[in-house]
């Protein structure tokens, strides 16, 4: 399996927080429409851009959808390609066995007595092919395992809600797999989209503790949290935990 980055919003542009700050834009958009708003948030501090990133990964997720990452991804089963395609939010382009010859396909081989059986199957399609068969009628007794690429785009909070579903230990393997890799290859353009990965209940708690600490220090709490409002705030948060 091979996960690579093809495109994303900004890719060449010479700000590398263009699409930082394209996003940041479409959150004020809501309040504030003018049309060379753009501009002014292009000349934003980064630090101020990141300030607004870290409100909107905790806000409305609408406005996450303005910028786009394309992936292509290689030798992956035909299994899992269709597990891919079930999320709806997303786009696809898939390699045809209905127009391409499949003889050569590959797989990923496991040993005896998986890779015989696969071997056959494919030596199978190989002989209706050779007779005359369609390639459209072949290709049905191929095995899902066999490999096969895909092209996939998401916007940045389809993709979000991808990585936080897939980030389970019920995952079949490869998918966990290639959802990992897509994520590392999103952070390694975007490290300023770390923010938005963060799971609402670790957000979640952290609000609440601030919040109990504020309060502990208003009541002149001091020490463990026990008691009062405070106390209420940081059993909530350790519950979430």
């Amino acid at each position: 399996m091979k996960c690579t980055l093809i495109s994303y919003t900004g890719i060449g542009h010479s700000d590398p927080m263009y699409a930082a700050k394209l996003l940041a834009f479409t959150k004020n958009t809501r309040m504030n429409l003018t049309p060379d708003g753009i501009n002014d948030f292009m000349k934003k501090p980064n630090e101020e851009i990141l300030s607004e990133l870290s409100y909107m990964a905790t806000s409305i997720p609408s406005s996450w959808e303005f910028v786009d990452v394309i992936f292509s991804v290689n030798d992956i089963s035909r299994a899992t390609a269709q597990q891919m395609t079930r999320t709806r939010t997303a786009s696809y382009a898939m390699q045809s066995q209905r127009v391409t010859n499949m003889h050569d396909v590959t797989w990923d081989k496991r040993g005896f007595p998986l890779d015989p059986m696969m071997e056959q199957a494919i030596d199978n399609y190989s002989s209706l092919v050779e007779i005359g068969e369609s390639l459209e009628d072949a290709r049905n007794i191929l095995p899902v395992g066999v490999h096969c690429n895909l092209l996939c785009k998401y916007n940045l909070r389809s993709f979000v809600e991808l990585v936080r579903a897939r980030d389970s230990l019920r995952v079949q393997g490869e998918y966990h797999d290639i959802v990992l890799a897509m994520k590392g290859a999103v952070l390694e353009v975007w490290p300023w989209a770390a923010v938005f990965f963060v799971r609402k209940q670790a957000i979640a708690i952290r609000l609440l503790e601030e919040v109990a600490v504020e309060i502990g220090k208003l009541q002149g709490e001091q020490g463990a949290m026990y008691k009062g409002i405070s106390g209420k705030l940081a059993k909530a948060a350790d519950l979430l935990k």
